[in-house]
């Protein structure tokens, strides 16, 4: 369905607030996510669900009404983005579970009346299995109060449970994941008002234990071969020791492996607060990315982190990238130059694990030069990827923010755009990730709602609406 021309200009007016303050891939939509719950909850728009703006409401008053959330919205992840001032630095000796860290100022939770359901709106998913996942994010009122939330599922999305969480976290001012191995076991970690953790808990939430990582913070956990890793990366404080830790899958003690590479221990990227280093890992196999801009970085290693060793990096100058692995050997790299948009964008992929690259696709850069290269294609996407799903040597998942979730069958050469219904405020698919757990089931949040797959994406079908219960 087209967007209207008030759309449009709506569209572009809201772009050109966010671009100088919000270069980075992702956060737009975000913010975007934001404003649209907080305009569809109030009762003098009137209009279809699937027609946002069509009736009612002028071009120039949807803008300004916009605007108004909008400066709000972006007020709420500017803060997110530049958080506290880290604590003094520590080197932790060993790794221990440790009493919840100090609860932050908390907003005021929702004051509906008892069974009034309230509206969530899911910041990161993990399914284990085609049945247990697990999700977090913040359940809002008809007044937009909200509050922060973790949920799982045992019945592929259908319905879920609010599970207990050991401290409490503002459900206006957090960047959180989560990673589930099974129905019963979840790791989340993070940060919430300047306060970083991981949490994790073996008995689908009844109990949690907290790890210590001094003055670091977590910047990604995967789990493979019966464990769970997590990678730390600095913060702006110096000293700082960023390290690899490593729990069984199902409960035990935690193991300090070590130091990460220098490579890919650095400070985090300049103004934010949120790591951007990436975990990868197939067998013993493993890869850690460093995305920063000003000194990104690629380390591999094959024996179960004992040793590292650095490899090369394709992108261009200046862009950052994510990387997706459908086997120890086949990669695929996204590498983007977000800020101004459409973002120049590359694909590249590796059959041997990283050690060297091949161009796939590419959109932006050195669009004229003659004459076009063999088998190099390109990307039909007007935002940038901030998620990617490697299934095989052929087929990939995109997830993009501003722009159509897209999907390639030939390595990464030609991208069309996948089967989700499209995100009208932002102009393009809206999901902020893809979860795949073989090549048939995948599920991911997009606009108004949960929507899930069940052979490889060719259909997808929205989960009836994920409400929760009120206060």
């Amino acid at each position: 369905m087209p967007f209207t021309t008030d759309e449009e200009r709506l569209s572009g007016l809201v772009h050109q607030a966010i671009d100088p303050a919000l270069p980075r891939a992702g956060v737009e939509g975000r913010v975007l996510q934001g404003a649209r719950e907080r305009i569809e909850r109030g009762d003098s728009v009137a209009r279809s669900p699937w027609m946002p703006f069509r009736r009612g409401l002028g071009g120039a008053s949807v803008a300004l009404a916009v605007i108004a959330v909008l400066g709000g919205a972006l007020g709420v992840t500017l803060s997110l983005r530049n958080q506290g001032t880290p604590a003094p630095a520590k080197t932790p000796s060993q790794v221990h579970p440790t009493s919840p860290p100090a609860t932050p100022p908390v907003v005021a939770p929702p004051t509906n009346t008892p069974g009034t359901p309230l509206d969530f709106g899911s910041t990161s998913f993990s399914f284990a299995t085609a049945s247990d996942g697990w999700t977090l994010g913040s359940a809002c009122d008809p007044q937009n109060a909200c509050s922060f939330g973790v949920y799982r599922t045992t019945d592929g999305g259908a319905r879920w449970t609010r599970v207990r969480f050991p401290f409490t976290v503002d459900a206006a001012n957090f960047s959180l994941d989560v990673k589930a191995a099974s129905g019963a076991d979840a790791w989340i970690w993070g940060t919430s008002n300047g306060n970083g953790f991981i949490a994790v808990t073996h008995d689908a939430g009844v109990s949690w234990q907290t790890v210590s990582v001094g003055n670091a913070l977590v910047a990604d956990v995967q789990v493979a071969g019966g464990t769970a890793w997590a990678i730390t990366t600095c913060s702006t404080a110096t000293p700082c020791s960023a390290r690899l830790l490593s729990q069984p899958v199902h409960g035990g003690a935690w193991t300090d492996l070590g130091e990460l590479p220098a490579a890919v221990r650095g400070a985090i990227d300049n103004n934010s607060s949120i790591p951007l280093a990436q975990l990868v890992r197939v067998g013993d196999r493993a890869w850690i990315l460093d995305a920063n801009q000003q000194r990104p970085a690629l380390v591999r290693s094959e024996n179960n982190g004992r040793t590292w060793a650095s490899l090369p990096l394709p992108c261009p100058a200046g862009a950052t990238a994510i990387v997706g692995a459908s086997s120890a050997d086949h990669l695929m790299l996204a590498c983007s130059n977000a800020g101004g948009w459409p973002a120049p964008q590359e694909v590249w992929t590796s059959s041997d694990g990283g050690s060297a690259w091949v161009l796939r696709s590419r959109s932006g850069y050195n669009t004229g030069f003659s004459p076009p290269e063999p088998n190099v294609g390109s990307i039909d996407s007007g935002g940038a990827p901030i998620g990617l799903v490697v299934l095989s040597n052929t087929t990939a998942w995109m997830a993009n923010d501003r722009a159509d979730n897209l999907v390639t069958h030939d390595d990464g050469v030609t991208w069309t755009g996948a089967a989700l219904p499209p995100d009208y405020f932002g102009g393009g698919g809206g999901a902020e990730g893809i979860g795949f757990v073989d090549a048939l089931h995948a599920w991911t949040f997009a606009s108004y709602g949960l929507w899930t797959t069940s052979d490889g994406g060719v259909t997808w079908h929205l989960q009836p609406s994920f409400t929760v219960p009120g206060s």
